[in-house]
């Protein structure tokens, strides 16, 4: 029975209105395998943003295709003036936020940084990023591995205007575990951060989830109770402890801490999607 798959899906749809508090999804993939687990990727073509988003266009609706096209075609006309090109770009990048689609929206951003750059836009283009991994198909390892290491360094270059921004660190060094080899370095700045800033959120929350993925889930559970204890109602951790729970083979608290997520959740196709999980849980 094929769980962790519609868990995604919430997790997914959760972080998807909570993208500028929390800067990312969860980190799991469907069929027990990580995102960071790179070892089998294949031999595939290599990527660059124009192929990508030349490949997103073409996956538009005829509607939606003629729409974007027109507006990028006014980029034309503005030739040198790159304040305004860079405003098309962030047009066409709350265009893909609008279908939900984080790669889209990544690109158009990339192209807008390059032509006016901006901390804020870079920040968002590296969690967009990031968080289109987890809507690529299962096997894509060259746009996967594309996209986190163009989260890693787009947050890298909003880091250096706000170097002492820790929320934004978190989020740096959090993409940098995702795309690095050596994925300790970004573990060692998160825990840095805690050292520093003991209660803080998205180091945390980083932390607590890497947990999962690495399946060490009782210090995943402990990690989400203690931001519970801090911040109390916070959704997400419901969440994650519903996860963890269920992973290291407690049904029971899964089932208890997604019923108290439900109840902190408005929206009814995210409510009846819990109900299918909780269900499939307990038949």
């Amino acid at each position: 029975m094929r769980l962790r798959p519609l868990l995604l899906l919430t997790i997914c749809l959760l972080v998807g209105t909570t993208l500028w508090v929390w800067g990312k999804r969860s980190a799991l993939q469907p069929n027990g395998k990580s995102d960071s687990d790179q070892s089998d990727q294949k031999s595939e073509a290599p990527v660059d943003t124009r192929s990508l988003l030349a490949s997103k266009i073409e996956s538009l609706s005829q509607e939606d295709r003629q729409k974007f096209l027109q507006v990028q075609a006014s980029l034309d006309s503005l030739g040198n003036r790159s304040l305004q090109a860079a405003g098309v770009w962030k047009s066409l990048s709350s265009f893909w936020l609008t279908k939900e689609d984080m790669l889209g929206a990544a690109l158009c951003l990339d192209f807008a940084s390059e032509l006016q750059p901006v901390s804020e836009d870079f920040r968002d283009a590296g969690l967009y990023y990031g968080s289109a991994v987890h809507s690529l198909q299962e096997g894509d390892s060259s746009t996967s591995a594309f996209c986190r290491n163009k989260s890693t360094a787009m947050l890298a270059k909003a880091l250096e205007s706000k170097p002492n921004d820790s929320d934004l660190k978190a989020d740096w060094a959090n993409a940098l575990v995702q795309s690095s080899p050596a994925p300790m370095q970004g573990v060692q700045v998160l825990l840095e951060i805690i050292r520093t800033e003991p209660k803080h959120l998205k180091a945390h929350s980083h932390l607590a989830k890497l947990a999962i993925e690495s399946g060490q889930f009782p210090k995943a559970i402990a990690r989400f109770k203690n931001i519970l204890d801090w911040y109390p109602g916070l959704g997400s951790a419901y969440l994650g402890l519903g996860e963890a729970y269920f992973r290291n083979g407690n049904k029971d608290s899964a089932v208890i801490y997604l019923q108290q997520y439900r109840g902190l959740v408005q929206d009814p196709e995210i409510q009846q999607q819990i109900d299918n999980y909780l269900h499939q849980i307990n038949p």
